[in-house]
């Protein structure tokens, strides 16, 4: 591989791990905003499908006969299975499933909770149950984006961005190293530090005493498209770094601007 063909290709990489992160944050933000905007205690079913869901009870409530579920149809029921411990801030949990028969007709279905030594008329729990006749009536009532578009989820979305991220991180360190030592090669280096000094700037680059930089050496600092920008003097090396200060140089330099140790920089992209 040349190196303009490894600098396009880091280049090309570079771009493919920005759409990535990009991705992987619409992803989570996705599943954000349709968490908080889906109203609380609101299944959503096919018919005969069936959703677990759960409530809090006081602690003394042990025996399940002592709540009762009141359903507005019977097609739509919630079944109460077991009482668990809370799993943030412990407490008293029972843990149930509503299910829709399959037979039932799509709609709003409202199911209550009641508990012993409780007022009749209050519900320590209220379910709402949406029932759709089809997957696609289901597909569109989603409030994420990418679900509802793509049909998947957001969440599994982000996750699968995690392992291409980090092998796209893995291939871009590898051709960023392999681009360096092609660079190196032929005397030239990526600034990868500026600082201000009294009557110019000091830049930093990744050639040392190894590729031929040594204090009192002249280099050019050019843009990526080998474009000359200043003149600089070496003035501390050591194996694999150097340092050279520009008199006059810009306080800023162009994104991939590179030092020449002599010669005019070629354009590498």
């Amino acid at each position: 591989m040349t190196l303009k063909q490894a600098a396009r290709a880091r280049k090309i990489l570079g771009r493919i791990g920005a759409v990535i992160i990009i991705v992987f944050f619409a992803a989570v933000l996705d599943s954000c905003v349709a968490r908080f905007r889906e109203p609380l205690f609101t299944v959503h079913l096919l018919p005969g499908a069936s959703e677990l869901v759960e409530g809090q009870v006081d602690h003394e409530l042990k025996d399940l006969s002592l709540l009762r579920v009141e359903a507005s149809h019977a097609g739509v029921q919630l079944k109460i299975e077991r009482f668990q411990t809370g799993y943030w801030l412990g407490g008293n949990m029972w843990i149930g499933a509503i299910s829709a028969a399959a037979d039932a007709a799509a709609g709003t279905y409202d199911l209550r909770v009641f508990a012993a030594g409780k007022p009749p008329d209050t519900p320590v729990a209220a379910f709402r149950a949406h029932v759709y006749p089809d997957y696609p009536a289901l597909r569109k009532s989603f409030l994420s984006v990418i679900r509802r578009t793509f049909d998947i989820s957001p969440g599994r979305a982000a996750l699968a961005c995690i392992p291409l991220l980090a092998a796209v991180l893995g291939a871009l360190y590898l051709l960023s190293r392999k681009v360096e030592r092609l660079m190196a090669g032929q005397g030239r280096a990526e600034v990868f530090m500026l600082k201000a000094a009294p009557g110019g700037i000091e830049v930093y680059f990744g050639l040392g005493r190894r590729h031929g930089a040594e204090p009192g050496m002249a280099v050019q600092i050019c843009e990526e498209n080998g474009r000359l920008i200043c003149a600089a003097v070496v003035r501390q090396a050591d194996d694999a770094n150097a340092m050279a200060f520009a008199a006059g140089g810009p306080e800023k330099l162009p994104h991939g601007a590179l030092v020449v140790l002599g010669g005019a920089a070629e354009k590498i992209d």
